[in-house]
């Protein structure tokens, strides 16, 4: 994924801790990751959101967060645990740990 011309981002999904379970009758998560980051005027973002793939009823939504790549642009780096908030701010103690390495 590209920033912009002077540098090129890794995004690697480690591993997830307390999901959301989504499934009505016992299931497991069949959980995965979409991202796709804002680059515009004074903002720059990842944005990441996390799903349980269902195969009746489509997908359900865990959680979701943002994460400033300006940090990241600056220290080529970043590597921490991220809350997944549910839809509209709602508690959650589900987390993602995203590690992330900028090259320019």
């Amino acid at each position: 994924m590209w920033l912009d011309t002077s540098g090129q981002l890794l995004i690697t999904i480690v591993e997830a801790r307390v999901l959301d379970d989504k499934d009505t009758f016992g299931g497991l998560n069949d959980a995965y990751v979409q991202f796709f980051s804002r680059i515009e005027h004074d903002q720059n973002h990842i944005h990441i959101k996390v799903y349980d793939e269902d195969d009746t009823a489509g997908r359900d939504a865990i959680g979701s967060a943002k994460i400033d790549l300006e940090p990241v642009q600056a220290s080529g780096y970043f590597d921490d645990w991220v809350k997944l908030p549910k839809l509209f701010g709602l508690g959650s103690n589900s987390q993602i740990h995203v590690h992330m390495h900028f090259q320019s």
